[in-house]
């Protein structure tokens, strides 16, 4: 997993940072991934200063409607789509993120060219993609609010060749089954348990996306009269 900081400050950018986004590149030799931890102004520009195109987003996931986390999301569907992108994106947040999303697109007369899936979540594991679960959890604020969890799925052992191979086994495709834990029968009858020659299970790394937030008491601020966290 590799985290970058696309902007860190709260309520309005300053000269050295802009508004809240964080991408997640997944790595892995078959299906990685990139992810997008909301979507503040001007986030499609930071994306520039990185190694990561739009259309390489598979997941964006909105903590809150908060204009400082979500504002950057319509110019960034658009450019995506402008650019031929075909593959689909999936957009994760809480109630009315399917509204602004469509409300913002038909006031501008936009569309998108790919397909959108938009998937308004509550507290619990929103994904399972077979290789990392993501988690959400409710957070204090003023508006509908969740951090996120993800968690990679543990990868197995290293398969013991050396022992197998002092037992009979010959590398080949027996040795996927035993590597994936299963029993299989040689030639001579033998059984051949994969679990008794595996190393222990590598633990999966994880990251969690969480912002430090407070419900307003008493006066509101005044970030939270234009919709946004104060800085």
């Amino acid at each position: 997993m590799e985290l970058i900081f696309l902007g860190t400050s709260a309520g309005v950018p300053t000269r050295s940072r802009n508004v809240t986004a964080i991408l997640l590149h997944l790595q892995h030799p078959t299906q990685p991934g990139v992810w997008l931890f909301d979507c503040g102004e001007g986030t499609q520009h930071q994306m520039l200063n990185t190694a990561f195109h739009p259309g390489k987003l598979e997941r964006i996931f909105i903590s809150h409607l908060h204009g400082d986390h979500l504002f950057g999301l319509p110019g960034l569907l658009c450019s995506r789509s402008m650019a031929g992108n075909p593959h689909p994106l999936t957009v994760y947040g809480p109630q009315g993120v399917r509204e602004f999303i469509a409300t913002t697109l038909r006031l501008s007369g936009s569309w998108t060219d790919f397909p959108l899936q938009i998937e308004e979540i509550s507290a619990g594991d929103i994904l399972d993609d077979g290789l990392r679960k993501v988690t959400a959890f409710r957070l204090e604020h003023p508006l509908e609010c969740y951090g996120y969890r993800v968690v990679e799925h543990d990868k197995p052992g290293a398969l013991n060749a050396r022992a197998l191979k002092a037992a009979g086994v010959t590398p080949g495709p027996l040795f996927q089954a035993l590597k994936a834990g299963k029993t299989v029968t040689l030639a001579d009858g033998r059984q051949i348990n994969g679990a008794d020659y595996l190393a222990p299970a590598v633990a999966g790394k994880s990251v969690a996306i969480f912002r430090r937030y407070r419900a307003l008491r008493g006066r509101p601020r005044a970030g939270a009269r234009c919709g946004c966290d104060g800085p």
